[in-house]
């Protein structure tokens, strides 16, 4: 192995890379861009959902039960002013009790309660209120139901502790950033293997060992230190920064893999972004998963980008260690030996 001869090779490709306007411009765009829409996103989750009263009669009762129980509502001086308050949005629904309620209630009638809601509210804010008036009812009358209430949480609470969004595009941002960077090595490769380039160079005492060593390298370099260098802006390696970029670098490996089958099927630069879109999109997947609860199942665990994005999000939002992601890790290793593997046997066939 002529080490000696590696270097070289990664400065070259280097120059070659930048030299190209559209791979440096999106290079730093990119790296701008992700960090723009990270700090530009909410940091925080809001968990309350405000409300708006209107109670005339019973309004010292009402506002003493809400404060009781937690509740974070305005009052408001009309029904008038209740419902502008909810098309405004300052509310997230408005509740409007009938004068009269409690005695009403007491003669055995059934007042009606007003519920405004705004045409996008969820079907989730919608049963809400409805429970809320009913739990209100049975305060008001005097005679609550005579149960006992024990509450359970299956799984994590999450409640105070919710995950921003911004933070759960964590994963999604390094995986796009990995891939898009490799994307440039990739339609450099194929561009080399049309002008005969590639093969120029095997004619020479350089090696295939050595060439594809430094192919990788290239890549590695480019992909890694983008990504970790987009952590460190958006705050992504706060919690245990040596596992995040243990994970970006078996994630470099792997999309390094990925360029070089890019690479041997592609003929050109748009042939190699067709498959490359391709590729980022399935590689995706399990970063919308965790951007999106539920929408993705198990079967996102056949995508090798599974293990990247669940170590990101487990390592960066819930400050994990070494001890619950460290199968994640071993298996993206692996993946990483056969991806390169099979892309540089791939790559080297096409050239022979």
């Amino acid at each position: 192995m002529k080490w000696h001869t590696i270097p070289p090779l990664v400065v070259k490709d280097l120059t070659l890379f930048f030299r190209n306007r559209f791979f440096a411009f999106i290079t730093i765009l990119g790296l701008a861009g992700y960090a723009g829409i990270y700090l530009a996103m909410p940091g925080r989750v809001d968990e309350l959902i405000e409300l708006g009263l209107y109670a005339p009669s019973t309004a010292a009762a009402v506002v003493k039960i809400l404060e009781d129980e937690g509740v974070s509502f305005q009052t408001a001086s009309s029904v008038e002013a209740l419902k502008q308050a909810v098309r405004d949005k300052h509310v997230a629904a408005g509740i409007s009790l009938p004068d009269g309620m409690i005695e009403q209630m007491a003669a055995g009638r059934k007042p009606t309660v007003e519920i405004f809601l705004a045409s996008d509210s969820l079907q989730d804010t919608r049963d809400a209120m409805v429970a809320i008036v009913e739990s209100l009812a049975l305060w008001l009358s005097g005679n609550p139901l005579n149960i006992t209430v024990n509450e359970a949480t299956l799984g994590p609470d999450m409640a105070g502790a919710q995950i921003p969004p911004r933070d759960r595009m964590l994963p999604l941002f390094a995986v796009v950033v990995l891939m898009m960077e490799t994307l440039g090595l990739a339609s450099l490769i194929a561009e080399e293997v049309q002008t005969g380039t590639l093969r120029g160079l095997l004619i020479t005492p350089l090696g295939v060992g050595e060439l594809f060593l430094a192919k990788g390298a290239t890549s590695l370099l480019m992909t890694f230190t983008q990504a970790a260098l987009l952590m460190l802006i958006i705050g992504g390696l706060k919690n245990q920064p040596l596992i995040i970029l243990t994970a970006l670098l078996l994630g470099g490996l792997m999309v390094t893999g990925v360029g070089f089958l890019l690479a041997s099927v592609g003929k050109d630069m748009l042939s190699v972004m067709g498959w490359g879109i391709l590729a980022i999109v399935l590689l995706g997947v399990p970063a919308f998963g965790v951007m999106f609860p539920g929408t993705v199942t198990g079967w996102a665990k056949i995508i090798p980008s599974h293990y990247l994005a669940d170590t990101i999000h487990q390592v960066a939002n819930f400050g994990a260690g070494w001890e619950p992601v460290w199968r994640n890790l071993l298996i993206l290793l692996g993946i990483d030996v056969v991806l390169f593997w099979l892309g540089a046997f791939v790559l080297r066939r096409k050239l022979s």
